[in-house]
């Protein structure tokens, strides 16, 4: 049932690429929340596989792209001419729990607020929380509660297991035992942290749910449930899509600092993520596109000595760790692109403050 919109208007975008079923449960989990003044927007990468004609029998608005470019590229597509408030973003393998949209809305009712300096970026971007940050000003995006779904037990030894270092190893329990309530609800993340190496990681991961009480500052958005005003959307020019897949929530976290808006996290915005349901963590197209962007958006943004060490990082996993060959593909990717993103911040910078003197 439409219900009056008493918030930010939002257009919700969906990106699917050959997975309608995982689509069309994420699509039927927002539309419910949906008002008057609100739209979603599937946006189908080339699947080529009948998706289309499956999510149209839905009844869904279904933006097809002519090719496969990535999640950066789709997510543009969908986000396209928008003149909503607020663009929404929920991964196609997530479900949004009841009340995810207007949590998610809520602080978001004000246009972010402009910034009237230019920061440099700090030692430890993991920490960075510049003054502005910490102020009371309206901020420019929201990132959800996402919670991994299914049920989770402490792993034992040879079983297949999610790693955190900081809570060990942990294995999904079947439907039968999660219905009896056996095993942990686990936090898959409470927003987009980047370590001294450039490594973006999801801030709590693996960490039982009823344990998780994070601040609502955090540096950055994950891109499987956030929420970003149009006005910092249009100004940032939305995702890179160079990067394909992967990165591009780190990536727009650091434009957003750069330019001195803020994010934060909504504890109330809860969605249910089934973990890398679409390429899987194993595989060599993560790890490849993974260790490649790493580079290219430490070295768009981060300190010297994060670009160096996220080099050699990747360098050791190339040469001792079990995935040689993806690694070292996507380190040499990474060092043919490093001239660009030098480049591209070296330009970045200078438009930045050539914008903040025109004010």
């Amino acid at each position: 049932m439409t219900q009056l919109v008493r918030r930010p208007s939002a257009r919700v975008v969906i990106v699917n690429w050959r997975r309608p079923e995982l689509t069309i449960r994420a699509a039927r989990s927002i539309s419910e929340q949906l008002g008057s003044g609100d739209a979603l927007v599937v946006v189908d990468n080339a699947s080529m596989d009948g998706s289309v004609e499956r999510l149209s029998r839905e009844g869904l608005t279904v933006v097809e792209s002519s090719e496969n470019l990535g999640f950066g590229a789709g997510v543009n597509l969908g986000a396209r001419g928008m003149d909503e408030d607020v663009l929404v973003l929920l991964n196609n393998d997530a479900v949004a729990e009841p009340g995810f949209l207007e949590a998610i809305l809520g602080p978001l009712s004000d246009p972010p607020t402009a910034p009237t300096a230019l920061d440099e970026p700090e030692e430890e971007p993991d920490r960075r929380t510049s003054s502005r940050a910490r102020s009371s000003s309206a901020p420019a995006a929201a990132t959800a509660r996402i919670l991994l779904a299914g049920r989770w037990r402490p792993a034992g030894p040879g079983e297949d297991a999610l790693v955190s270092p900081r809570t060990g190893r942990w294995t999904r329990v079947s439907d039968e035992e999660a219905a009896r309530g056996e095993g942990e609800v686990l936090v898959n993340s409470t927003g987009n942290l980047v370590d001294a190496s450039g490594n973006g990681y999801d801030r709590d991961w693996l960490v039982p749910a009823d344990q998780e009480h994070s601040p609502s500052p955090v540096f950055g958005l994950c891109g499987g449930a956030c929420a970003i005003r149009r006005e910092a959307w249009q100004a940032l020019g939305g995702f890179r899509e160079d990067l394909f897949m992967y990165y591009e929530d780190t990536d727009l976290s650091w434009r957003l600092h750069e330019h001195g808006w803020r994010v934060v996290y909504v504890r109330d915005a809860v969605v249910r993520h089934e973990h890398a349901s679409s390429s899987g963590t194993d595989s060599p197209m993560f790890i490849r596109v993974n260790a490649r962007n790493r580079i290219l958006v430490s070295a768009a943004h981060g300190p010297a000595r994060v670009v160096v060490q996220a080099l050699a990082r990747t360098l050791v996993r190339g040469v001792r760790g079990p995935r040689r060959g993806p690694v070292m593909t996507g380190l040499v990717q990474a060092l043919a692109g490093l001239p660009r993103e030098l480049r591209r911040r070296s330009g970045a910078s200078s438009r930045r403050r050539e914008s903040l003197r025109r004010r």
